[in-house]
């Protein structure tokens, strides 16, 4: 709808037609049917407003969403798949992701999901469904990558001119979840600096209130032994776990 403005001329307006109606809304008014608008008949202004502004709502949530998108990262493999449930251990896992969703929902805690099992059992999988169902749902970013990738990212800031170490923490503090893959596969590079690095950004994420989904192949007992004993600590806090202790779900090559 085009609508009358501070520039249009006076007496173009006041030539234009008029139409009076009612509407079972807003009530009765007069429509102004602009010669270039195709109205010949009355149609409520503020019911056409109302549909502009949510025509622009859905515009800048569908922008948000496809921002939101391409900086998670998420795998494109499990891009189409959905974590299957066939037993009662698997919807108990399902059930605490919800679980935790519903916290990450609420805002303003800190909160770790903890994912360990064996390879092939869906883990990441599970992950990666909650990562868009926070997305879709909830409006909130989501960083995925494995710990060795968010080290990676973080030290190339040495070698990268307008870029620090401190802004890498920054921008992957500044997630609303941030789920690490392989969180037992640290490799220390040759600074020798990356359990420093995770111990740190754990560290800033759980003061800032910000959740963090960690997956590992290693038993919870073990953990500690590949994450350090900091890092660990804070994942048991406020801690939602989730044991995937079934057999490799993934189909067996043809031979």
């Amino acid at each position: 709808m085009e609508e009358v403005s501070s520039l249009t001329p006076f007496k173009a307006v006041i030539n234009w037609p008029q139409a009076e109606g009612v509407c079972p809304t807003h009530g009765p008014s007069t429509a102004l049917l602009h010669p270039r608008s195709g109205r010949s008949e009355w149609y409520c202004g503020d019911c056409a407003l109302e549909a502009k502004a949510k025509e622009v709502e859905e515009a800048r949530k569908r922008e948000r969403k496809s921002t939101l998108d391409a900086a998670a990262c998420l795998p494109e493999r499990y891009a189409n798949e959905r974590f299957e449930v066939a037993t009662a251990a698997q919807k108990e896992v399902r059930l605490t992701v919800r679980a935790f969703r519903d916290l990450i929902a609420a805002g303003g805690q800190w909160a770790a999901l903890v994912l360990v099992g064996g390879t092939g059992t869906g883990k990441t999988l599970l992950a990666c469904e909650l990562a868009r169902s926070v997305i879709d749902n909830l409006g909130l970013s989501v960083r995925y990558c494995t710990a060795n990738q968010m080290i990676a990212e973080i030290q190339a800031a040495y070698s990268t001119e307008g870029k620090t170490e401190e802004g890498e923490l920054l921008r992957f503090t500044s997630y609303d979840l941030l789920v690490l893959d392989e969180v037992d596969a640290i490799r220390d590079s040759q600074s020798g600096n990356a359990k420093l690095l995770l111990t740190e950004l754990v560290n800033r994420r759980y003061n800032a209130h910000k959740p963090v989904v960690a997956i590992s192949n290693q038993p919870l007992e073990k953990l500690a032994k590949f994450v350090g004993d900091r890092v660990f600590s804070r994942l048991q806090e406020n801690r939602l776990l989730c044991v995937h202790d079934w057999a490799d779900q993934r189909p067996l090559s043809a031979s």
